[in-house]
């Protein structure tokens, strides 16, 4: 079990001691003091360049979105007694925290939901309160909040680049939030830089740093900084434009958002479950307890990659974007797509159902390429075991294997998901694997 004791005043932070993690929020002056690791710092700055002064509610989920982050990368999995579930309790300051206390229980649901991992939080007085927007515009760069009208997550995958070329081809006008981590902000600015339409952006990093130089790699709940980053965006739009409530869109194809287990060996694998309908409604009732008026929607959550691609509003302008766009899970590592994870081929699949075509610029440019790959070909493996399962598995309880669904779209779902796998299957049969 490990405690983590967060605080934006470092002198108010214990000593590092075994299992007792002290964090500081939205500082760096902590850095220097022996054990201390650090997150948030460069988000203050971001916020007050929005010019509006952000809500309580706001600012007390993005600190707990922080401390989850930090409580996920700081503490690794291999040293918990199962080698996966670590036990995190948070010990927090928050701006209100009595807006907190009654859903304690179901936000360390949520997050169990998220992670896989057991949450305790204890919320605490004297948390950080709203900052101080900049309101010059001649000696800072301000976010333009006028005319906005929604805020949409803005990754730089595909999906959201969709998400995007739609809803400014609809008319709307989003302010576009981005998680600006190291390499992804240089797709998600090409991206931006060919969209058409009113929009502004809203980006920031929450640049954790280890006290003690432990990191993990699994990052599961990396997304829900995400979502508070997009919570802090529609709500500065929500001042702005005086709606009662502004949409946060979470542009997401059905199939990945889904999540279901390709093989049973892969239940409670490294993959997210960030936009898993279960997940995003938890979160959605979150919001609505402690009074933030943001609306999350997925518009495609019963579409797969491949009808996000057919279907997209402006496709001229997708074709033009879509070598800019990034889906894969390893990138990172070579600064390059592998095209043979799970997402490089669903996708390769998408595309090529929407007659899109973009440079083979793939680590495997043939798919089958891989299968000679010991270490590297699992995820086809995974994809063709399940294309093979289809006609004769009972698909109801094969997807209710990532989480709960909602009862009365459960046959919606389960036609997704095969439609998701015929996706694959055309593209692996036109790549000569089956």
């Amino acid at each position: 079990m490990t405690r983590l004791v967060f605080h934006h005043d470092h002198k108010l932070l214990p000593k590092a001691d075994g299992d007792l993690l002290p964090v500081q929020l939205y500082g760096l002056s902590g850095q220097w003091k022996k054990g201390v690791s650090v997150i948030g710092n460069p988000v203050v700055d971001k916020i007050k360049r929005l010019g509006i002064q952000v809500s309580d509610q706001a600012i007390d989920f993005l600190s707990i979105a922080l401390a989850v982050t930090a409580a996920d990368t700081f503490v690794r999995r291999s040293e918990a007694d199962d080698g996966w579930t670590r036990q995190l309790i948070i010990q927090l300051p928050l701006h209100k925290p009595n807006n907190w206390h009654p859903i304690k229980n179901q936000l360390e649901r949520a997050l169990h939901f998220l992670s896989g991992d057991i949450w305790d939080f204890e919320f605490g007085d004297g948390g950080y309160s709203p900052p101080t927007p900049y309101v010059r515009r001649d000696r800072f760069h301000l976010v333009e909040l006028r005319g906005l009208d929604s805020a949409c997550l803005f990754s730089g995958g595909l999906d959201s680049a969709i998400g995007a070329i739609d809803l400014l081809e609809q008319g709307r006008a989003p302010l576009l939030v981005s998680h600006a981590y190291r390499g992804d902000k240089s797709h998600q600015d090409s991206i931006a830089n060919l969209l058409a339409g009113r929009y502004s952006r809203f980006e920031a990093n929450p640049h954790p740093l280890s006290g003690n130089g432990a990191t993990d790699i699994t990052m599961r709940t990396r997304s829900i900084n995400f979502l508070a980053l997009g919570a802090i965006g529609a709500n500065a739009v929500q001042v702005v434009s005086q709606q009662n409530t502004v949409d946060l869109i979470v542009p997401e194809n059905g199939f990945i958002s889904l999540n279901a287990p390709l093989t049973s060996r892969r239940i409670g694998s490294l993959s997210t479950r960030t936009t898993h309908p279960h997940f995003i409604e938890s979160i959605q009732e979150i919001f609505d307890a402690v009074g933030m008026p943001c609306m999350i929607r997925n518009p495609y959550q019963f579409k797969t990659k491949g009808e996000m691609v057919v279907e997209c509003q402006n496709s001229e302008l997708l074709e033009a974007i879509a070598g800019h766009t990034v889906s894969c899970s390893h990138w990172k590592r070579a600064n390059q797509q592998c095209g043979v994870c799970v997402p490089c081929i669903i996708r390769r699949a998408a595309l090529h159902a929407g007659g899109l075509g973009e440079p083979k610029e793939y680590v495997f440019e043939d798919v089958s390429d891989v299968l000679d790959e010991v270490h590297r070909k699992d995820d086809l493996l995974a994809l063709l075991i399940a294309i093979g399962q289809k006609a004769t598995r009972r698909v109801g309880p094969w997807i209710a294997n990532s989480g709960p669904l909602p009862t009365g779209k459960l046959k919606d779902f389960e036609a997704l998901f095969l439609s998701g796998l015929e996706e694959v299957e055309e593209f692996l049969k036109f790549e000569g694997v089956m």
